[in-house]
């Protein structure tokens, strides 16, 4: 289970914030904020918070999935088989009853993909069940999937991670497809940059 839960080492989050704070202005005019420069957020997290960077990336991670789930609900009754929130998780607070190994984490991504094909109009929730995959699968990797540098569109979608999974969930399609709504995109990544980054990596 990724828990939301914080070490008891107390200290302001004015790094974080500022630091956080200061990629708003380099989203893109169509509302991407793009993997290198999550990266380098991420890089530079790490210098300024006395937790481990990597966990706080993971919460961050179960935080963006939780932030997206609505949209996978509204258009689906049944919960995932795995990594699904646990009921009365929140963003702040994110958790997900995760699959415990690979075997169990491709029938999720088979469950996804199976009802991708369900009818037209489905990417945005099958991105928001994703964005909980997405997760567990860096959990169960213990690392970053996508190298410094590269772009989600350099690589293979299963590569891709669960903040920019999110993204797709909450702006209604990725950002090539028309049904994507830049300004709800930029909504989601003010929110990212704003209130998950700091809480996530705050201590």
């Amino acid at each position: 289970m990724v828990r939301g839960s914080r070490s008891s080492y107390r200290v302001t989050n004015e790094d974080v914030v500022r630091l956080a704070g200061g990629y708003v202005d380099r989203i893109s005019p169509d509302g991407e904020l793009k993997w290198p420069l999550r990266m380098e957020l991420h890089h530079a997290l790490g210098g300024v918070t006395p937790d481990d960077s990597w966990h706080s990336y993971l919460r961050l991670s179960a935080a963006c999935a939780v932030k997206a789930w609505p949209v996978w609900r509204e258009r689906f009754d049944e919960l995932l088989p795995f990594a699904a929130p646990v009921t009365g998780s929140t963003p702040e607070r994110p958790q997900l009853v995760l699959a415990s190994d690979t075997v169990q984490l491709n029938q999720l991504a088979t469950f996804l993909d199976n009802r991708m094909r369900t009818g037209p109009g489905t990417f945005p929730a099958v991105a928001a069940g994703l964005a909980c995959w997405a997760t567990n699968r860096d959990v169960l990797r213990g690392e970053l999937a996508l190298p410094d540098g590269a772009d989600e569109g350099d690589v293979d979608s299963e590569d891709w991670e669960a903040s920019y999974f999110a993204s797709i969930a909450i702006a209604g399609g990725a950002i090539w497809e028309e049904a994507g709504k830049p300004a709800l995109r930029r909504a989601f990544w003010i929110w990212y940059l704003r209130e998950a980054v700091p809480v996530s990596y705050g201590v």
